[in-house]
């Protein structure tokens, strides 16, 4: 496995709940994981400590970083700016064919079983924003979205793990994606708004964490 697969494989990990905020990453583990060599993973963790998904700490290796609810909110700002433009692109040059998917998604998101499982809502989230992302064809906002939505992983898991949370969410997207099948940009640009700053709320009532020992 290259040093690029093995960065992707860590940062999905990541983003998908499945490696946790102040969670060790062994060198010797993720090689027998991944099947890549020492050198490889080491350089893969250097390139997640400059995205800001890894930290070391003297003596003791690396581990997830978890972002500052200070760093956390900004972020969240910055990709509000890039993401309108994203929702607007994609409810302009969506398909029919992409509509049924999203709209297959969305539904998704409503089910018992998702909402309450906060990695499967999760899962489901991240289809339909990567799914908005390819529909509005912008590669170089998608790249700085994915790097930003990964480096905010670890709050995003804080804030859906509040209880009632994922409902609320659920909502909220389930109005996003109708309004990007209904090829409504500004409809899709309101939603989005509500949605981002919804979560910014709720964020910012979340109780300070400690520090990960």
């Amino acid at each position: 496995m290259t040093q690029a697969a093995v960065a992707e494989a860590v940062r999905q990990g990541i983003v998908g709940g499945d490696l946790a905020p102040g969670q060790r990453l062994v060198e010797a583990e993720l090689c027998a994981q991944l099947g890549a060599s020492r050198g490889h993973v080491r350089a893969a963790l250097v390139d997640l400590e400059y995205e800001g998904l890894v930290e070391r700490i003297a003596n003791r290796g690396a581990r997830v970083r978890l972002a500052s609810l200070r760093e956390a909110l900004q972020i969240a700002e910055v990709r509000l700016e890039v993401e309108n433009l994203c929702v607007a692109r994609a409810a302009e040059r969506i398909s029919d064919a992409e509509m049924r998917e999203l709209r297959d998604s969305a539904r998704r998101l409503q089910e018992p079983r998702t909402l309450a499982d906060v990695r499967g809502f999760a899962r489901v989230a991240n289809r339909i924003f990567a799914s908005c992302l390819r529909i509005a064809a912008q590669p170089v906002a998608e790249e700085v979205l994915l790097r930003l939505h990964a480096r905010n992983s670890g709050q995003r898991f804080r804030l859906l793990d509040q209880p009632g949370r994922t409902q609320i969410a659920a909502a909220s997207w389930l109005q996003l994606v109708e309004a990007i099948c209904s090829r409504q940009p500004d409809a899709a640009q309101r939603a989005l708004r509500e949605l981002a700053c919804s979560a910014q709320e709720a964020m910012r009532s979340l109780p300070t964490e400690g520090s990960l020992t």
